[in-house]
Order: structure tokens, then C-alpha cells, then sequence
């Protein structure tokens, strides 16, 4: 099991891969976004985001690295890019609560939602663009004061301009003011309180930046993962396989 999820007025889901530190693996990925489209149709009243106290999400897993090729990298990636637009564009409340490392797409998992709740220990890390994948970059942009997000260094939640709204404490008083929100107003402030993010071009720039050909040597070398074999190549149309 990867995800541990909590039904009721409010939904619950929590990353549990810790011997991956909680790591976006293409099967978390597809459970994630099986559940959000299942809360659209079910309308919970908010949906919480949460890792465990060391780590929220490690970002790409890159696991099995040398059996990817630089097409099937790009699919994940466009997949997260997915993930987030969903994320951003929910019909109800989303709530990421971080107590310890949100690190690459997992940093952007938080970046994605309404809330970011965010402990004195929690630590965020945005290394993408160290290995040429545009993701959640105008988003960030909108949300956060810091020029360093970018950088790849490890930044507490003071650090991080106004990505992090609150603490982990908060929770329980935001959810409860919420609910006593009355629905036919919810969307105008959901809508309100989100940054102007152009999804389609965000998407299109993901594409852009993960379709430029040595993807899987990129995050290779950006992993220290040496000595990867040859990727497989499709053979053409009609050849024996």
C-alpha cells in the first residue's frame, strides 16, 4: 500500500511509501488521481494531503531508472503535471500538511493546494530546473516572495515567501471554519484565494521541457545513478519483436 485514505466530510490522504520517503512513483501517481476524480463526483468538503513526520514526498521516484526510457519519464512527468492541475482546479478545499521534507514534485504537491500547513522542522527543496524539467514553476512564482525556490537548496518554511500559510496546529480550526461556510459561496472563495495560472500553458511548458531528447541522462546524473545501460528503443512497425 502507497496511500492511506480517510473518508468522511473531509478526506484524508496519506502518503505512506516510507521506505521511499514517500517518493512519486508512477503507481502513486495514478492512485492520487484516481482519488481526486472520485472526490469530484463524492464533494467532500475539504481533501488533506499528508506524509509522516520526516517526510512529506520525496519528489520523482527514480526507482528502476534503468529501465525507463525518455518517453516513459515524460509520460510520469506529465502525469504529476496533471496531478497538480487537478490539485489546483478542485471543487472543494485542499489542504497539504508538511511536518518534514517535501522535496521536487512533492514541493509542488504542497505548492498545489489552498493550504500549506507547514511545522518549524519542515524543510521544502525545488531542484527540477538542476536537470531541465519545468514543473510548477509559474505556480510557485504566483505564490512564493523568495527568488531561491528554484535554487535546489534545502529552504525551512520562513524561507519559502508566502508558499506556507500556516502550521500544522491550524488545521483544525480551518476545517471547522470551513465547514460553516455556506456551500453556494465556496467556489467564489476557493477561486479568489487561488493564483492567476495559466494551466494549459504550464502544461505545455512541462511538455516542452521533458520532450528535449537525454531526459533519463539528466536525472541520471542529477541522481548519481551511473552506468546506464542503453534505453530500449521502439522497433519499427512490422518488425519481429
Amino acid at each position: 500500500m502507497s496511500l492511506i485514505l480517510d473518508r468522511g466530510r473531509v478526506w484524508t490522504l496519506t502518503l505512506d511509501r516510507p521506505e521511499r520517503a514517500n517518493a512519486l512513483s508512477a503507481h502513486l501517481v495514478e492512485s492520487l488521481l484516481a482519488l481526486l476524480a472520485e472526490a469530484e463526483h463524492a464533494r467532500p468538503t475539504a481533501v488533506v494531503l499528508r506524509g509522516n513526520p520526516r517526510h512529506f514526498a520525496a519528489g520523482f521516484d527514480v526507482a528502476g531508472l534503468h529501465d525507463e526510457s525518455d518517453a516513459s519519464l515524460a509520460v510520469r512527468f506529465l502525469r504529476i503535471g496533471q496531478l497538480l492541475e487537478r490539485l489546483a482546479t478542485a471543487p472543494y478545499l485542499t489542504v497539504a500538511v508538511v511536518e518534514g521534507s517535501a522535496v521536487g514534485a512533492g514541493a509542488d504537491l504542497v505548492a498545489a493546494c489552498d493550504h500549506r500547513l507547514a511545522s518549524p522542522r519542515a524543510t521544502f527543496r525545488f531542484p527540477g530546473a538542476r536537470f531541465g524539467v519545468v514543473l510548477g514553476t509559474a505556480r510557485l512564482a504566483a505564490l512564493s516572495r523568495s527568488v531561491g525556490l528554484a535554487g535546489g537548496a534545502p529552504l525551512t518554511a520562513e524561507q519559502t515567501g508566502g508558499l506556507v500559510t500556516g502550521t500544522p496546529e491550524d488545521l483544525p480550526g480551518l476545517l471547522r471554519d470551513w465547514s460553516t461556510t455556506e456551500p453556494c459561496a465556496r467556489p467564489a472563495l476557493l477561486a479568489a484565494g487561488r493564483p492567476p495560472v495559466d494551466h494549459d500553458a504550464a502544461l505545455a511548458a512541462l511538455a516542452r521541457s521533458v520532450a528535449r531528447p537525454g531526459l533519463r541522462d539528466r536525472i541520471a546524473a542529477y541522481a548519481g545513478v551511473a552506468s546506464l545501460p542503453t534505453a530500449p528503443r521502439p522497433l519499427p512497425e512490422g518488425e519481429n519483436r
